[in-house]
């Protein structure tokens, strides 16, 4: 089974502590999220700190346009918050040849081990990964 997957990366590598508040900021969101006025299951946390997966169960209820219009209103505004660009789609997660995983810049070179922006895939984010997602 595959979920509605959403994928931003950050500009820049994220404190701890604001690990912690987007995190906060996420579930709180994520609790209110609705599309047509009925409630998506959904989970959201921070990937290797320099980025935000939400992940939708759309079993039940999908997203529609509006709902997602509103997670990239709600990203932006987080970012405003934070002085973080979430939307700046040349920033890619890369694996390096150690199996660390790091924030640069995308290079055709690097796309077959990147996470990038334009990932909408539960399942081929797991496959990058290499490990399973707990979601709803």
């Amino acid at each position: 089974m595959d979920f509605k997957t959403w994928v931003f990366i950050a500009n820049r590598i994220f404190t701890m502590e604001e690990e912690k508040f987007i995190s906060e900021q996420m579930k709180l969101f994520l609790s209110q999220w609705k599309s047509h006025g009925q409630s998506l299951e959904a989970k959201g946390y921070c990937l290797k700190s320099a980025a935000l997966v939400l992940i939708a169960d759309e079993r039940a209820v999908q997203a529609s346009g509006c709902s997602i219009d509103k997670i990239n209103r709600w990203v932006r505004s987080l970012g405003e918050t934070m002085g973080i660009d979430f939307f700046d789609r040349f920033n890619v997660l890369v694996e390096n040849e150690d199996g660390v995983w790091t924030l640069e810049r995308f290079n055709p070179q690097n796309v077959n081990k990147a996470i990038t922006t334009n990932l909408t895939s539960y399942d081929e984010l797991n496959s990058l990964l290499n490990l399973k997602i707990n979601i709803p």
